[in-house]
């Protein structure tokens, strides 16, 4: 993930494709708000609003986001105080005269009875005049200037995520366990359900490659992996808690 401090009220973001599988998340789930996407973008949030010094109590964040033709993710937002606001609110005011000038009903009439190619220069000059009112709104924000120093930081897209591993047996649960001694599972609960057992991780990406070494390393065991699942909410309320706390490290010592 490669974050762009443009100036102390916005920030550009990029996710590349691969990341964003690593994660388990795709284009349409994001494009769709699903339930990990929603988890990631409010983790996202979280990280950007630290970036920008955000205070809740008086601030705002404005956030747009855009996936690419490569499948990678760009996320842009902007945060605005109540000064930004009290701006923001006069330059679209001023836009809206601006056009209300321009898009009378003496001009619409004046296009109407226009003939021939006339008609068509007549049109496209209003539009573009409306066009150059709504730019000044745009152009007043800030945001079609780029820094001529952005601060640029690299770091994994989260710093903690949530997974869930479906298992045959317990040898097979503690074969899984030995394996991932090596990365930074930070929490872990062991469940029985229906004859299968599900371990659940909390992995601390502290580097890029932590969140692909632990997806590799499960699949060899595991029949199915989740990330940031509801179906862990589900077996805490209702299937076996076999170990409560540390289950991997337990696990592993044995």
């Amino acid at each position: 993930m490669i974050i762009v401090k443009m100036n102390d009220a916005a920030v550009e973001c990029s996710i590349a494709a691969s990341e964003l599988q690593e994660l388990g998340l795709t284009p349409e789930g994001i494009g769709t708000n699903d339930v990990r996407s929603t988890a990631f973008m409010s983790q996202l949030n979280k990280e950007i609003g630290a970036q920008l010094g955000f205070d809740p109590e008086t601030d705002i964040l404005m956030m747009s986001k855009n996936i690419m033709n490569d499948g990678s993710l760009r996320v842009f937002v902007m945060k605005m105080s109540n000064d930004d606001i009290q701006a923001a609110g006069d330059r679209i005011r001023s836009a809206a005269i601006g056009v209300l000038k321009e898009v009378t009903q003496e001009h619409i009439d004046e296009i109407k009875n226009s003939v021939g190619s006339d008609k068509g220069r007549e049109l496209n000059e209003l539009l573009g005049a409306v066009m150059r009112q709504l730019a000044a709104v745009m152009a007043g924000s800030g945001l079609t200037e780029m820094p001529e120093n952005p601060e640029i930081i690299s770091r994994p897209a989260v710093n903690y995520a949530r997974y869930l591993a479906r298992l045959s047996d317990m040898r097979t649960c503690i074969r899984l366990c030995k394996a991932l001694e090596r990365l930074p599972i930070v929490d872990s609960v062991l469940f029985k359900d229906n004859g299968a057992y599900y371990l659940a991780l909390g992995l601390q990406t502290d580097r890029d490659g932590t969140v692909f070494d632990l997806r590799r390393t499960c699949m060899e065991y595991a029949s199915e992996l989740l990330i940031n699942s509801p179906e862990e909410l589900h077996l805490s309320e209702n299937a076996e808690t076999v170990i409560a706390e540390n289950a991997q490290k337990v696990l592993a010592g044995l």
